[in-house]
């Protein structure tokens, strides 16, 4: 293991105090080495890595201001004190932190609602990298989940999507159709067959944002008569019955509601869950 920093981090300051044994490794970020492990690699951009933190204030119980046990994307964290901690920590290691709260990257480390101590105050935080899956690893381990469940996968990946917005969705039902509404409704009368509709969509591939279907492209609104078969794609039917004229809504679409176990050649992989913004313009109401 190419360790050139580790005389540094071990070498205990002649002159003791509160900060004996640590090493200032940036402006205001001071760490000691506790435990060598076996690991070789440090976590890049595109790795996942398993910690154990304790934080707390300086003097106080490890873990009273945070303790958790988890997974975490590397790039989230390469900020603040945390990047010069991924820098040196290696599977298996285990260390010491001291640095102002302002320079912890509480947003990442902290569930949401989590409010963190003001900036100045001196956080100290117990750290163990537990395992850590480069970015090859990571994509060997879905691709064969991918293959071996399908509709697993799809649930994962909506699961984090969700996640990761940070927003508030509405479950449609027991599927995996979720969705959230905008815009006041100009007629609160919900669509029903026989109406003739004028839709305004947007459909892109959930996991890279690749837009692949798209009304604007036509320079026109499509309109059909709801209820009518194979108008448009489940997901955008099931839609128009959630929205009133003058809303909008975002709509993620499991691939059961999308393009379904096929795709589309070129442009959809199969299994592939969708997210949909959808504006019902107009109404027109059948007999």
């Amino acid at each position: 293991m190419n360790r050139w920093w580790l005389p540094w981090v071990l070498l205990v300051a002649a002159c003791g105090g509160r900060h004996a044994g640590f090493t200032e490794v940036a402006d205001g970020v001071r760490i000691r080495l506790h435990t060598l492990g076996e690991g070789e690699l440090t976590a890049q951009d595109g790795d996942s890595l398993r910690l154990v933190l304790r934080m707390a204030g300086e003097d106080a119980e490890p873990g009273s201001l945070l303790s958790t046990d988890r997974w975490f994307a590397a790039a989230d964290l390469q900020r603040g004190a945390m990047a010069h901690v991924l820098a040196r920590l290696q599977q298996g290691d285990s260390m010491s932190v001291i640095a102002a709260a302002s320079l912890y990257p509480w947003d990442a480390l902290a569930p949401p609602g989590f409010r963190p101590p003001l900036a100045k105050t001196p956080v100290r935080m117990e750290c163990t990298l537990l395992e850590l899956r480069t970015a090859a690893q990571i994509q060997e381990a879905e691709e064969r989940f991918r293959a071996a469940d399908p509709e697993g996968f799809e649930a994962a990946l909506i699961e984090a999507y969700m996640r990761r917005s940070g927003l508030l969705w509405q479950q449609w039902g027991t599927s995996l159709l979720h969705h959230r509404i905008s815009g006041v409704a100009m007629d609160t009368a919900r669509v029903q067959a026989g109406d003739r509709v004028e839709v305004r969509w947007q459909g892109r591939r959930l996991e890279d944002a690749v837009v692949v279907d798209d009304t604007d492209r036509n320079g026109d609104a499509f309109h059909f008569r709801f209820g009518d078969q194979d108008q448009v794609i489940k997901g955008v039917e099931t839609a128009v019955t959630l929205l009133r004229p003058g809303q909008e809504g975002e709509f993620i679409l499991p691939s059961s509601m999308a393009f379904g176990s096929r795709g589309v050649a070129g442009m959809v992989e199969p299994w592939t869950p969708m997210v949909y913004r959808v504006s019902l313009v107009a109404v027109e109401r059948g007999a």
